[in-house]
């Protein structure tokens, strides 16, 4: 997995790093890469299953939000996961992503400057998601910050905050699975009135980028399997392409 911030706090992509590791829900390594001072390439994207994009405010916007959104939206092209969270989800003028991801209706969520104070988990409008196994609590903390965010169409509304703004959501529409996720990933551990770190804001992180990745729990219903299956074989075809990607590089 690769997370790609624009951090704000020194400490903050190890932040947000370190915790989602220490779930043990995704395999194999999780790094970090400043989108604040560079863009990946589609050859470094096609090294990882999923990656998790964020940005923390419009005094350190992303290096260039256009360059950034074109090269994700190749990503899921490509069948590659992506989670969407922060300061992403906003308009182009208060720094937001930009490119084919947003023109081109990749991202989850309809652009947004309007925040609010959100509070907490509300209610969970699918407890049979992976996005939400072995969620029991989130607290915002101390800013409790989200987006006055409308879904997209072809999302799936998976949970809101007690304010019943969308917290979490996700579409399976193009070749890779894309999450968004209507929060700041970086804990109070390091950003003052980020999410607390005793309730369950990196799981919520690390389900999202296992689901984006095609590494699921175990289905709990019926109706998962389906979804299980299908994000198994983008999971297949995604590293076969990698792999074939990767040769010719």
């Amino acid at each position: 997995m690769l997370i790609l911030g624009a951090p704000v706090q020194a400490g903050s992509l190890t932040d947000v790093q370190s915790k989602i590791a220490a779930t043990g829900v995704v395999s194999g390594v999780v790094d970090v890469f400043n989108v604040a001072t560079g863009t990946p390439t589609l050859a470094m994207l096609t090294a990882y299953d999923a990656v998790l994009v964020y940005n923390e405010s419009a005094t350190v916007p992303f290096a260039s939000a256009l360059q950034l959104g074109n090269v994700l939206a190749d990503y899921v092209d490509l069948g590659g996961g992506v989670v969407e969270a922060g300061l992403s989800h906003a308009t182009s003028g208060f720094k937001g992503m930009q490119g084919r991801f947003v023109s081109a209706n990749y991202d989850v969520f309809n652009t947004s400057n309007n925040q609010n104070s959100c509070g907490g988990l509300g209610q969970v409008v699918r407890s049979d998601s992976p996005l939400m196994r072995d969620i029991t609590s989130f607290n915002g903390g101390a800013s409790a910050l989200c987006y006055r965010l409308t879904a997209k169409a072809g999302t799936e509304i998976v949970a809101d905050w007690s304010n019943g703004q969308a917290l979490a959501g996700y579409r399976m529409d193009h070749k890779g699975v894309v999450v968004g996720l209507n929060m700041f990933p970086t804990s109070s551990d390091v950003s003052p009135g980020g999410w607390v770190p005793s309730s369950d804001g990196a799981l919520l992180m690390a389900n999202s980028l296992a689901f984006a990745a095609g590494e699921l729990p175990e289905p709990g219903s019926l109706a998962l399997l389906g979804i299980a299956a299908l994000a198994a074989g983008l999971a297949g075809r995604r590293r076969t392409r990698a792999i074939k990607a990767a040769a010719t590089v």
